[in-house]
């Protein structure tokens, strides 16, 4: 039996309706805001999130912890009414190597600053996809690739990347990649 389009099926029983009002219960005053971290949204949750005209001015989106997998990413990728963000946070959510291939080509996140794409089951294969086109994103000075599956071939590629749109902080582990100072402990 095919249940890929049931919503719970998923692990999302909202239906639209409900999941607008979890997002205008969560979004700051001036819309510019958003954090949905560990809403468990799933792959119909940012399909849902993706689609709502009221985010145009949403400039951060806290998406950590939801389990939406490649296909939600595809749709917040997607968006035509996330084309504002600056900051982009999909920590823990299981996108792999296919999620990173829509993060990559999509036009409608070129104006990001911040991209967090910790623990997300990402190999060398998707550190060199993301690598090839991270010159298009000449706003980036902030991407976390932190938690992942990524060796040597993908830091490589992803730190000369760095060096060509003059990334300042580029987070690959505990040890390596560069960042500007901070006051506290890394």
């Amino acid at each position: 039996m095919d249940m890929s389009l049931n919503k719970e099926a998923k692990g999302q029983n909202r239906g639209f309706e409900e999941s607008v009002a979890l997002v205008k219960s969560e979004l700051s005053k001036d819309g510019k805001t958003l954090d949905l971290t560990a809403a468990y949204l799933k792959e119909y949750g940012a399909k849902d999130i993706a689609n709502m005209d009221f985010l145009e001015d949403l400039q951060t989106l806290e998406l950590g912890t939801n389990m939406m997998g490649a296909k939600g990413v595809k749709y917040i990728a997607q968006s035509k009414y996330l084309v504002n963000l600056k900051s982009l946070n999909l920590f823990y959510n299981s996108i792999g190597n296919e999620g990173i291939k829509y993060l990559a080509v999509s036009d409608n996140l070129l104006s990001l600053t911040s991209l967090t794409l910790s623990d997300n089951n990402i190999t060398d294969e998707g550190a060199k996809y993301i690598a090839k086109f991270l010159p298009l994103f000449t706003n980036l000075s902030r991407l976390d690739m932190r938690l992942n599956k990524i060796k040597d071939e993908g830091k490589n590629a992803l730190l000369e990347a760095a060096k060509i749109i003059e990334l300042k902080q580029l987070l690959l582990d505990k040890v390596e990649g560069f960042q500007v100072k901070t006051s506290g402990h890394l």
